[in-house]
């Protein structure tokens, strides 16, 4: 039985690299942080600039990036690391917040005002339970267990979480909001404890959902469109550039020409116009981060990010090699009329009705020999979004299908499997 290698243990091919490093992390913050002269610069980042470069560093140098970090900057940061789809990460808002703690005082009032009271109210909810004063010295309820907590007004007592590190980091996070912001602390746990958290968390939700908007990056529920079905005698979309520049504003550049084997690189490199050049950027980023959002993939995972610029690359690389025959002038050309999301979309819409056959072919025929390529090949032509499979060196390889040659190849595999299933 050939040992199976999935596409997720594969090597990070050289492109996607390039393009992370590139438009997504083009900046060294860590190189800005070493020198006075620099650090000023980090105040007039993107925002996912400077999300992206900070996700090497340690927490001294976290600490001593926050000064010259903007209000609206950490805001930018926390929507992007906090939200899977619509589900809000209170650990890691808890995570990115404990700074406050360390933090000179200028510097915690700021982390503090950044974050939507959303958020916090939701990290009370979940990880505390919050009674009020109701008589001189009484709370609404006693601790029976656990660590609890009065707060220096003596108006709440607290019941912290059972688990030993967030009870000490809660404790001293909230005895810090007293000494800087009491009165903000005080309206936060009132409205946390008449809301609910499904109220909270839409409400946070939809004040994120703008701004990541704004940063290039869609709403889960749009975004979901990106594997709509293309037939394939439907004529593509063709483009209005005013469109893409309403998506992406986000200033990307590449410091190469992008190289490689795939044809998408080899059309890109045709175009020599730099105005269209940095519109097909952005709409690579753009795509990338439609992809992302549509898999429900964080951007705080830098491994996921490259892996879906991978799926991203060889899916519009793929329905633009079905587009255009294979003929590089024709692709160069379609660069140019047609949006990259539509490529990608008919390359999806390729897969998608090569998956139906091996479905079919499977459910009518049954199981295929254990252990056996086909079996591995229909495997991965069946995951939610289909893998192409090779044998080399009796090993079994998934990757994503990038090409017309992927198709045929597929195609060939199924075609003879009616009989044999």
């Amino acid at each position: 039985m050939a040992e199976k290698i999935d596409v997720g243990e594969a090597p990070v091919h050289r492109s996607e690299e390039l393009i992370y490093n590139s438009v997504y992390r083009p900046v060294d913050v860590r190189a800005l942080l070493e020198s006075a002269d620099t650090r000023g610069q980090i105040r007039k980042l993107a925002v996912p600039h400077l999300f992206f470069g900070i996700k090497e560093l340690g927490d001294e140098e976290f600490l001593g990036l926050l000064p010259h970090v903007t209000e609206e900057q950490w805001t930018g940061i926390l929507d992007l690391d906090l939200w899977s789809g619509d589900n809000m990460s209170s650990e890691q808002f808890l995570d990115l917040e404990r700074h406050i703690v360390q933090a000179e005082d200028p510097v915690a009032r700021k982390l503090i005002r950044a974050a939507d009271p959303e958020l916090w109210e939701l990290l009370f909810k979940r990880k505390l339970k919050i009674y009020p004063k109701v008589e001189e010295d009484e709370y609404q309820a006693e601790p029976q267990t656990g660590e609890w907590l009065e707060t220096p007004d003596k108006n709440y007592l607290i019941i912290l979480p059972q688990n030993s590190e967030e009870s000490r980091l809660l404790r001293a996070l909230i005895i810090r909001l007293y000494e800087l912001e009491p009165a903000y602390v005080a309206i936060l746990f009132e409205s946390s404890a008449t809301r609910t958290s499904i109220e909270i968390e839409e409400v946070a939700y939809q004040y994120r959902k703008s701004r990541v908007e704004e940063m290039g990056f869609q709403d889960y529920f749009e975004a979901i469109d990106i594997y709509t079905y293309f037939p394939p005698e439907e004529p593509l979309p063709e483009k209005k550039q005013e469109q893409i520049r309403e998506v992406s504003t986000l200033p990307v550049q590449l410091e190469e020409t992008f190289k490689g084997p795939l044809l998408l690189f080899k059309a890109f490199a045709l175009i020599t116009n730099p105005h269209e050049t940095q519109a097909l950027l952005e709409e690579l980023f753009f795509v990338c981060n439609k992809v992302l959002s549509a898999d429900r993939a964080s951007p705080a995972n830098p491994e996921r990010v490259k892996e879906t610029i991978g799926k991203a690359v060889t899916g519009i690389n793929l329905g633009l090699d079905w587009h255009s025959k294979g003929n590089l002038q024709k692709a160069s050309e379609d660069l140019r009329l047609h949006y990259l999301q539509s490529f990608f979309q008919a390359g999806y819409s390729r897969l998608v009705e090569l998956q139906r056959r091996g479905r079919g072919l499977k459910d009518a025929s049954g199981e295929p020999e254990p252990g056996s390529f086909l079996e591995a090949f229909l495997e991965g032509l069946l995951k939610k979004y289909p893998l192409m499979s090779e044998q080399r060196e009796g090993k079994i390889h998934t990757r994503f299908f990038q090409t017309r040659r992927d198709l045929e190849t597929a195609k060939a595999l199924l075609d003879p499997l009616e009989p044999v299933l």
